[in-house]
């Protein structure tokens, strides 16, 4: 074999192979990522409600989405962001409440922004770009401009709870799609629903009486001491706010009732309930 030859036939072997991409590659994907999703909830918060909300595969050339701020990790991740909607998942890393909002210096939140989304972006780097080369490296801000697609088309993965739908666009190069063994069993189809009383079952809820409110600075919260009163604006009349806590929603109001005790226990007697929402 002549030298032009072996060159020609090693350069064919490392010629990367190419196909279209589909909807099966976006969900297997989609399955690599969720894991690491699921770690990093349990790294910052008491309960998760972060999810892979959608995943599709774009054309090859496709530039990223206009607008947030940009992240590269070698050649074959991207990640967009605004890192300012970080805010309020950050106060709930915290334990704080969205109510907290102005009473915590940006100075603060700021760097536990970025923490945050460093550990998200190198969680999903090491499950998506295992064994890919030139996508080991981690996460990095891109620089204006460098929102380009991938010249091969790739995978957006959505990530978001219910409440921010489009929190991080991941997308990964097809590349680490075409890594995707053709032969794999296909996804279980889902179940069929349930019956509402069996869906429904023993699952607990979480519900709280909000006997009053009041607002304080944060150096106010900080001088606090034992014997302290704090005055609410609510009269000691006024019915009590029963409100049902849901992951990734706000909470909300089902109910009102007055105070009471049940055998040697706080109580709250209902007095009105809320219509139900129609769909």
């Amino acid at each position: 074999m002549s030298a032009a030859a072996d060159v020609s036939s090693r350069g064919a072997e490392a010629a990367p192979r190419w196909r279209p991409l589909g909807q099966a590659d976006a969900d297997w994907l989609r399955e690599r990522a969720a894991p690491a999703l699921r770690a990093w909830q349990d790294e910052w918060f008491d309960a998760g409600a972060f999810d892979v909300l959608d995943a599709q595969a774009f054309a090859q050339g496709q530039a990223f989405a206009d607008g947030g701020a940009c992240w590269r990790a070698g050649t074959s991740l991207a990640a967009q962001t605004e890192p300012g909607a970080w805010k309020r998942h950050a106060l709930a890393a915290m334990a704080l409440s969205a109510q907290a909002d102005a009473q915590v210096p940006e100075a603060l939140l700021a760097p536990l922004q970025a923490q945050m989304l460093d550990a998200l972006l190198a969680r999903l780097a090491d499950a998506l770009a295992d064994g890919a080369s030139g996508a080991r490296a981690g996460f990095e801000r891109a620089l204006p401009g460098d929102d380009a697609g991938f010249a091969a088309g790739g995978v957006r993965l959505r990530i978001g709870t219910a409440r921010d739908p489009q929190l991080l666009d991941l997308y990964c190069a097809a590349e680490l799609a075409w890594a995707r063994p053709l032969n794999a069993a296909p996804a279980a189809q889902p179940a069929a629903p349930a019956a509402r009383a069996e869906a429904l079952g023993d699952n607990p809820v979480r519900l709280s009486a909000v006997l009053g409110r009041c607002r304080l600075t944060a150096l106010q919260l900080s001088e606090l001491a034992v014997g302290d009163v704090l005055t609410t604006a609510q009269s000691l009349h006024e019915p009590i706010a029963l409100r049902l806590h849901a992951d990734g929603v706000a909470p909300r109001t089902i109910a009102h009732g007055r105070p009471g005790r049940a055998q040697q226990r706080l109580s709250i007697e209902l007095t009105t309930l809320q219509q139900k929402r129609t769909p």
